[in-house]
């Protein structure tokens, strides 16, 4: 229980790192844009909303349940990864692995699971995707998505070193991904036979949703590739793509207050 209060005490930490990433890549989708969009204060002012009360969710569980839900999944364990007698850079290696999977598969199922989706389509609702799109998620997702991970890490025994880890390098990756930046196609190439680039996650923000139903990694493309979720490139080319939700699942507006509300505005839309 120790090393889970350790954990405990990273959001801060997590939390600094977005800031900072948030500054050192925008000035880059200036220099090097993807596409060029223009500065969208009333938008920024949503997404800044909307992050501030993901955090403030999010600390509010972990002051509050954080605790009596780590134990109550350890009262569940029936197996522990990190007492096994593998060597350990290899237990370190297969729960990073098995970590990443699990994200992919709450991903996977936030786009199949009517609640799942009404919450993370909030994420989606950003025609403009680019650095500060990253912290758009919904508060209600970024709950389900951490007790999803927690549940399934305690049972099967993760190091929790793996899950710290992975919060790290998954927070670097995930402002990497939404980047508005045009990489060389060569290097794109290149990176995308292991991690997932902007443009691949771009296709995900596909407007089309037989587009923004694949490409569901995040950091690896080997769970896309494996279970045939992958797509290489939209229809229409990267240059043309159009993002955001089709109009039917559109919030009433990319105000906060209707994009906190949006999965139960649609909840009760008939």
């Amino acid at each position: 229980m120790q090393e889970f209060l350790y954990y405990l005490s990273l959001d801060q930490t997590h939390w600094g790192l977005s800031i900072v990433l948030i500054l050192l890549i925008t000035p880059l989708e200036r220099v090097f844009p993807r596409v060029k969009l223009k500065a969208n204060s009333p938008s920024i002012a949503a997404i800044l909303v909307i992050a501030i009360c993901s955090y403030a969710s999010v600390w509010l569980f972990k002051q509050s349940m954080y605790l009596h839900t780590i134990s109550a999944f350890l009262n569940l364990q029936f197996f522990s990864l990190s007492k096994s007698s593998l060597p350990l850079l290899t237990i370190y290696i297969i729960s990073f692995l098995f970590i990443d999977l699990l994200v992919y598969t709450f991903h996977f199922l936030s786009h199949k699971i009517t609640f799942l989706w009404k919450i993370h389509s909030v994420h989606h609702a950003d025609e403009h995707v680019n650095t500060k799109t990253a912290v758009l998620h919904h508060p209600f997702e970024l709950l389900a998505s951490m007790i999803f991970v927690l549940f399934f890490a305690v049972i099967l025994g993760i190091p929790i070193i793996s899950l710290i880890l992975f919060a790290g390098v998954a927070t670097l990756h995930n402002f990497f991904a939404h980047a508005n930046v045009a990489l060389p196609s060569k290097l794109d190439r290149i990176l995308r036979c292991l991690i997932v680039t902007p443009d691949m996650h771009r296709t995900h923000h596909s407007i089309d949703m037989s587009e923004g139903n694949t490409n569901f990694g995040q950091i690896f493309t080997i769970w896309d590739r494996l279970f045939k979720t992958y797509t290489d490139h939209p229809t229409t080319g990267e240059a043309k793509l159009i993002m955001g939700l089709p109009k039917s699942e559109r919030p009433i507006s990319f105000k906060a207050i209707d994009l906190l509300l949006h999965p139960i505005a649609k909840l009760f839309k008939k």
